[in-house]
């Protein structure tokens, strides 16, 4: 079963919270080792329960590993999609609940199969010495608020990562954007058709929500095939990917076409209409770096952004919903374009440019014979 693009970056996600969690389990155990001697006024490193060290931290370690795949799993995969169109705050503090109850439970079926089992069962009454050491013990409390802690911050970063998208915020912290650097991408820009008209029909607030549920129907689609949303600039949306063979950015394009048809009903119940939108392919050299002062941004900068942003304004002029330019589909392999048509627009000079770019409408077919492919 082949898995999808946006699979793999929640899989991926739920790892980099299993290792970060089993890292904080063996530094908190080594950590709960070390003993300050008043008497001696000394610090000793005394392992706990009477285990061996790479016991203790094998026992620390067992926690983190399952509280990163079923708790992070639970995060990423259910609970980020359920809430994703809810409040930041709502989100926070949903998500607090769930891991106090989780991280409660889970602690105290840690401690008491592998530190407290044969203390408790031995007991006179067993329920009050589970009671003791489980829950009212200072040595579970402290654990609790201390993974509560990490798991704040968990929800902190994972929020980071969602507003740089995937595969910028290691970036960042490798100090990747602080010095501006060359890097060849490709650009869609799509355009919401008509919004001037539709932010006058529906009034400034409801055009707004209409926007917002645009741009959550359309993420999907984006991720699924592999693009990184660069920004939103009104209702205007920026996708970029690396350069491959492959058409991502066309398969893109479509993809979205499909989500909104099929919740054209919910569209048309709320707001009366179906969006509808129009964009622009292009690829070249942008420099990329870490852009602000107090409001810190990852800035692509180059002429090809001009560019494709004057492509958009002609698939008015030419009455097409997707035009690409010739540089853009000259990296894809033409096996991998036979599913499409291209349309040839002809060479021209746009707006604000000297020199003239080729440019292709482009229609997606589902069965069309080689002799009316256009080969680029």
């Amino acid at each position: 079963m082949k898995i999808s693009p946006k699979t793999q970056i929640q899989i991926n996600q739920v790892l980099i919270i299993t290792v970060f969690w089993i890292v904080c389990g063996i530094f908190f155990s080594l950590y709960k080792c070390i003993n300050y001697d008043v008497d001696s006024s000394t610090f000793l490193f005394i392992v706990p329960f009477n285990y061996t060290l790479g016991k203790f931290i094998l026992v620390n370690s067992v926690g983190p590993a399952f509280g990163g795949i079923v708790g992070g799993g639970f995060l990423t995969l259910y609970l980020n999609e359920k809430f994703k169109s809810r409040s930041y705050g709502f989100f926070i503090l949903y998500n607090l609940m769930f891991f106090f109850v989780f991280i409660f439970t889970l602690n105290t079926v840690v401690s008491y199969f592998f530190l407290y089992h044969e203390k408790i069962v031995t007991s006179d009454n067993s329920f009050r010495e589970a009671l003791r050491l489980l829950v009212f013990d200072p040595y579970a409390i402290r654990n609790v608020f201390t993974w509560l802690i990490i798991a704040v911050f968990t929800l902190q970063s994972f929020k980071i990562y969602e507003k740089y998208g995937h595969g910028i915020m290691l970036s960042m912290f490798l100090g990747k954007f602080h010095r501006p650097h060359e890097v060849q991408r490709i650009f869609m820009f799509l355009d919401l058709s008509n919004s001037t008209s539709l932010a006058e029909r529906l009034g400034h607030v409801r055009f707004f929500e209409l926007l917002r549920d645009f741009y959550f129907d359309i993420t999907d689609p984006i991720l699924n095939s592999k693009g990184q949303i660069y920004q939103y600039v009104g209702d205007e949306v920026v996708i970029s990917w690396a350069l491959s063979g492959d058409p991502h950015c066309l398969d893109c394009f479509f993809r979205i076409a499909e989500a909104i048809d099929q919740r054209r009903h919910i569209y048309l119940e709320k707001y009366g209409v179906q969006p509808d939108f129009k964009g622009a392919i292009h690829k070249g050299a942008v420099v990329i770096g870490e852009m602000g002062v107090i409001k810190k941004e990852i800035v692509y900068s180059g002429d090809i952004l001009n560019t494709t942003s004057r492509i958009v304004e002609q698939c008015k002029i030419y009455q097409q919903k997707l035009i690409a330019s010739s540089d853009a589909l000259e990296l894809f392999e033409s096996v991998k374009l036979k599913t499409y048509q291209l349309l040839p627009l002809g060479n021209m000079t746009l707006r604000g440019k000297s020199q003239s770019i080729e440019l292709f409408g482009v229609e997606r077919v589902t069965e069309l014979s080689k002799s009316e492919l256009i080969n680029v």
